[in-house]
């Protein structure tokens, strides 16, 4: 059975408002299981995210997490990321409302 290991250690927005890859799941076996999630927004105003789980060469359309807020200097658990399966090949998308201000940790078994 694999093991939980970090797979992001603050990624991060560098443009707001658009979906950038954070995690790539390796093209050999059968995915990665995200098993934890925390997004922190170290900033001094709220902010919101999206969070995309996508297939190999798949652009980010539908949102996993559709819209959530931050509140400043707070944490969010990134419900409805953790217990889900990044395909082979496939991807985690990230999109926050301002550049450099919301930081997501994530960690998970590549199996």
């Amino acid at each position: 059975m694999a093991t939980s290991i970090l797979l992001v250690n603050k990624g991060v927005n560098t443009l707001a408002d658009t979906p950038e890859s954070i995690y790539t799941s390796p093209t050999n076996g059968n995915g990665t299981i995200i098993t934890a999630v925390t997004v922190a927004n170290n900033s001094t105003s709220n902010k919101s995210y999206k969070a995309y789980i996508v297939n190999k060469d798949e652009l980010p359309v539908n949102p996993q997490t559709p819209f959530r807020i931050v509140i400043w200097a707070d944490i969010d658990a990134g419900t409805g990321i953790d217990g889900q399966t990044i395909p082979p090949g496939g991807s985690l998308y990230v999109e926050a409302n301002a550049a450099n201000a919301v930081y997501f940790t994530v960690s998970g078994k590549e199996t």
